[in-house]
């Protein structure tokens, strides 16, 4: 069963079509989803972030507006952004979203993707001090940076 953010999500998703962005009012989303303007924040903050392909604008205010815009292609500096975004740790999920947005993109290749998918699974990483999030995370950022010096050597 959806929940209420799989809802907003997919509503979201489908209203932003093959546009490259979409103005919203988080109040009237709230609204329309009987649901508090916090739970859109949410929805926006875990969905609708740099690491699934998406920035999120925002002014506030009398005229405030949300705008999403979805990043479609990119120079290095996206992918250096990615990596800055990875931080010191990160859960599986995460990483498998930045996996698919950069296979989407055509910076990994499928191949790739799915290697490194296994390389930062949890039956990889499993060890007793449980430091998979931190392995994961530099595990992502290696495999990154290698291939962005790779395409630069091509």
């Amino acid at each position: 069963m959806a929940t209420i953010s799989d809802v907003i999500e997919n509503f979201i998703l489908s209203t932003l079509g093959t546009n490259n962005d979409l103005n919203l009012s988080r109040n009237e989303l709230a609204g329309y989803f009987n649901c508090a303007p916090s739970q859109i924040n949410y929805v926006l903050t875990t969905r609708f972030n740099l690491n699934r392909g998406f920035i999120i604008q925002s002014q506030r205010g009398g005229g405030g507006y949300i705008r999403i815009v979805r990043i479609k292609d990119f120079d290095d500096n996206y992918i250096h952004k990615v990596i800055d975004s990875i931080g010191d740790e990160i859960n599986f999920n995460e990483a498998r979203f930045i996996l698919e947005d950069l296979m989407n993109k055509k910076f990994l290749t499928p191949s790739q993707a799915k290697t490194t998918l296994y390389a930062v699974s949890v039956k990889a990483l499993t060890n007793p001090i449980k430091l998979e999030g931190k392995l994961r995370a530099n595990i992502l950022k290696n495999v990154f940076i290698n291939i962005l010096k790779e395409k630069e050597n091509e």
